[in-house]
């Protein structure tokens, strides 16, 4: 039988339960409420990380102060951006000027004709692939009624893009401007005789991430002269700005780079389907997979490997797992994040493992 006493002690613990319960909960619910905020904040912290060596550069070379390197970082980051975005309104114009100009028609009759030969070559080695395949079966499922409502989205992502863009400026000025702003907000949850020690180890963290997403930087810019590269040797129009794109999406492990090549294909064609015959388009799609494939077996056995795994110091088997785990639990999302999380979830479990190390025994 329970007394008084341990009857008390139970009501409060299960008391004590449900209000921690609801409080995790709450808090849930808030940082779920506020995703978009939080979302800006993880690209400021990202930019200003990017921004970093430039600052101190900035700093070391030239003697300036912390504002004005911190607003020249920025303001040379945004150069870059906004080049990178005014490539692509020719692209879109060129685009849209090839498919206004385009004949449907004669298009579809050309594909049937040219999908009616590959057929036939195909049976003769007894391969049955095409047999039900039907470009006018294709055509007809195409939902042309859906394009009012397309655009509206794209220009409402725009109009969020701007927003955005705006607030992660504002925001990254002021984390370059202070690189401690971060850490002084979390030294607050943190006992003062632990600050020295959390001070080296948030450094270590800032230095890797830094290196990360550097490295980051490098991997899209040599995918980016590599897809140029090839989409020149093969002849395709608007070539760099498709590069450009292609090797963005490469940011998206594993997935980001089978949509990369089928928006490769998709805009070489649009670019140059006016005066192309439909046999030639085949063997442009030939030659597109086949050196997008060749490019992404370079990036994934030889750039990943020497940028990630020195710039963060993880073996490239390791990199592999984190980013299939995270995949499986949380997505695209998952996978974009997962490799700079991991790099602070493993210093930061180190740490605690060498303060704790003398407390076990092993057996």
């Amino acid at each position: 039988m329970l007394n008084d006493k341990d009857s008390t002690i139970i009501a409060k613990g299960i008391v004590k339960a449900v209000f921690s319960l609801l409080a995790v909960l709450f808090l849930v619910w808030f940082l779920y409420k506020i995703k978009t905020v939080i979302i800006y904040l993880i690209s400021a912290f990202i930019v200003s990380l990017i921004g970093r060596p430039v600052k101190k550069f900035l700093i070391k070379k030239f003697k300036m102060k912390d504002s004005v390197a911190a607003a020249i970082s920025l303001f040379l980051f945004l150069i870059l951006f906004g080049g990178l975005f005014s490539m692509f309104v020719p692209m879109i114009y060129e685009q849209g000027k090839n498919l206004s100009l385009l004949d449907f028609n004669q298009f579809q009759k050309q594909m049937e004709e040219t999908l009616a030969n590959l057929n036939i070559y195909l049976q003769n080695k007894n391969i049955h692939l095409l047999e039900n395949f039907s470009i006018d079966k294709m055509f007809s499922k195409i939902n042309l009624s859906v394009i009012p409502d397309l655009i509206n989205s794209i220009l409402s992502v725009l109009g969020n893009f701007f927003v955005g863009l705006f607030a992660v400026i504002f925001i990254s000025f002021f984390l370059l401007q202070d690189s401690n702003l971060a850490t002084q907000f979390l030294f607050k949850f943190i006992p003062d005789n632990d600050i020295d020690r959390y001070k080296d180890l948030i450094e270590n963290i800032k230095s890797l991430l830094s290196r990360y997403f550097i490295g980051l930087f490098f991997q899209i810019l040599i995918l980016f002269i590599l897809y140029t590269i090839m989409l020149n040797i093969i002849g395709v129009q608007n070539s760099a700005l498709i590069a450009l794109l292609a090797a963005l999406l490469n940011l998206i492990p594993y997935v980001g780079p089978i949509i990369g090549w089928a928006l490769t294909i998709t805009l070489s064609l649009t670019s140059s389907i006016n005066h192309l015959p439909a046999d030639q388009i085949i063997i442009l799609i030939r030659n597109i997979t086949i050196g997008y494939l060749l490019v992404q077996l370079w990036d994934n056995f030889v750039n990943q490997p020497l940028i990630f795994s020195r710039s963060v110091k993880a073996h490239p088997l390791e990199i592999f797992l984190v980013i299939l785990i995270a995949g499986n639990l949380f997505g695209i999302l998952g996978m974009i994040v997962a490799v700079p999380l991991y790099t602070m979830f493993r210093l930061l479990s180190k740490e605690f493992y060498q303060e704790y190390k003398a407390h076990f025994t092993i057996w």
